[in-house]
C-alpha cells in the first residue's frame, strides 16, 4: 500500500485506534501493524507467508522498541483463517481494560481493526477464498470492529462480502473498502 493510500485509509478508520486490536491479514512489510500501533491499538497481528518477511517484521518491531506489542505469524492468512475460530483461541486475545466497565455500548471484547491487502493477482486467483475468510473475520469479531480492504481499481467488487457496508474510496492504482460491523 503507497504511503498516502495508507495515510487515507487511517484517517478513514478515524485517525486513532485507541484500544482495539489490529490484524494485518497479508503483513508484507508489517506497514499496517505498525501504523495501527502508533495510532493507539494495543496489540496487532500480522500474518507474513515468507520467512524472510516474517523476520524482517519481527526485527522491525525490536529496532522500533514496540516487540511486545506486535505478533507475527509466519503462516498462510488463507489456510489458518479456515479454523479461524479455533486458532483465534490460541492467540490469546487481550480484552478491554478492567478498568473500563461494559455497557450495551461497550462491549468486554476490544474492538478490531483488520487491514486485508493481499497481493492484487491473489484477487484473480483465488477471490473466493479471500471472500470467504473475510466474512469468517467479519462474523469473528466484536461490534464496532473496523475493516479496511485493498484491492485493485479494477477488482471485481464480487469478491467483497455483503456482510457490511462499504465505503468505497479510489487511490489509483487502489480501491479502498472500509467497513465497520455494528
Amino acid at each position: 500500500m503507497k504511503d498516502r493510500t495508507r495515510e487515507a485509509v487511517m484517517n478513514l478508520l478515524g485517525g486513532t485506534l485507541e484500544n482495539h486490536l489490529a490484524f494485518d491479514l497479508f503483513g508484507g512489510s508489517g506497514v499496517m501493524a505498525f501504523e495501527a500501533i502508533s495510532r493507539g491499538a494495543s496489540h496487532a497481528f500480522t500474518w507474513e507467508i515468507l520467512k524472510s518477511g516474517a523476520q524482517a517484521i519481527q526485527n522491525f518491531a525490536q529496532t522500533l522498541q514496540i516487540q511486545s506489542q506486535i505478533t507475527v505469524l509466519h503462516e498462510d492468512v488463507l489456510r489458518w483463517s479456515n479454523n479461524l475460530e479455533q486458532n483465534l483461541e490460541f492467540l490469546d486475545l487481550p480484552s478491554i481494560p478492567p478498568s473500563s466497565i461494559p455497557t450495551a455500548e461497550q462491549p468486554t471484547t476490544a474492538p478490531w481493526v483488520l487491514f486485508c491487502c493481499p497481493p492484487y493477482a491473489l484477487w484473480e486467483t483465488q477471490g473466493q477464498e479471500i471472500k470467504d475468510m473475510i466474512k469468517k473475520w467479519i462474523q469473528a469479531a466484536p461490534a464496532r470492529s473496523l475493516f479496511a480492504i485493498e484491492l485493485e481499481v479494477n477488482t471485481d467488487l464480487q469478491w467483497l462480502p455483503t456482510d457490511l457496508e462499504w465505503d468505497m474510496r479510489k487511490y489509483t492504482p487502489a480501491l479502498i473498502a472500509i467497513g465497520q460491523k455494528d
